[in-house]
């Protein structure tokens, strides 16, 4: 095999090495990553209630918006230089989609929930809440999000899980480990400007509950793009979205 073929194999690419995904994650993450630590070291990363943090008062997304497109861009033209198989990525739409977002959110945004709780942010599990929780409060919540802040929830739903769940399973048996603890340590890497607990629950916690679901149970992309891009437009957290505030 010559130099041009490494590179460009002629078979179709089912299997990236983990040079593939280091050079990926770079593209992807590694600013982010870099932006992230500056703003952890600086002290700006202080956040009051985490879970009612949205796409709109985030990383500055307006601004994340185009240069994850360019990056995602680069990433899809080294993947065709690599002769990558993109069929092998499991994204179909079935009605069974639109439960598995229903579920995911619901445990994603009670763990959430539970996580503001303990650390003292907030007690989202006070009983005096109870009368305030209402189901429409969602919808209200929705219409009030900008149409950038849900192109954004979108494109970086499935920007961030194409990685973590696309293509860090898309390596052979024997790395899968490998490549499921370096994408941990980058999942971590550029949430740290939420604060060191947040980040390792998003990095840890919720990172390999995505990884796990998907391999064993969901087995479909599709409801992990979804979710995570509503976990950006309403924040992790089940019962703020449903709690009525102007009480």
């Amino acid at each position: 095999m010559n130099f041009i073929e490494r590179i460009h194999p002629k078979e179709k690419l089912r299997y990236l090495n983990l040079f593939d995904i280091l050079i990926i994650a770079g593209i992807m993450f590694g600013y982010f990553a870099v932006r992230s630590t500056q703003l952890f070291i600086e002290g700006l990363q202080t956040v009051t209630t985490h879970t009612q943090s949205s796409a709109s008062d985030g990383a500055a997304y307006s601004s994340n918006f185009t240069f994850q497109v360019i990056m995602l861009v680069i990433v899809l033209l080294y993947l065709l230089i690599r002769n990558f198989d993109f069929k092998i990525l499991k994204i179909k739409f079935h009605l069974s989609v639109l439960i598995w977002v229903l579920v995911l959110f619901c445990i994603v945004g009670l763990c959430g929930d539970f996580l503001t709780t303990i650390t003292g942010e907030y007690n989202y599990f006070d009983p005096s809440l109870i009368q305030y929780i209402n189901p429409l409060e969602i919808i209200n919540k929705f219409f009030a999000l900008s149409p950038i802040a849900i192109a954004y929830g979108l494109l970086n739903g499935f920007y961030e899980e194409f990685f973590f769940l696309g293509l860090i399973t898309s390596v052979k048996e024997e790395n899968k480990w490998y490549a499921l603890i370096f994408s941990t340590l980058v999942r971590i890497s550029f949430h740290t400007y939420q604060g060191i607990i947040w980040a390792i629950a998003i990095g840890v916690i919720f990172g390999l509950f995505y990884y796990f679901m998907y391999k064993n149970v969901v087995k479909n992309l599709l409801p992990f793009f979804l979710m995570h891009a509503l976990t950006d437009m309403f924040g992790t957290g089940l019962i703020y979205l449903l709690i009525s505030w102007n009480y």
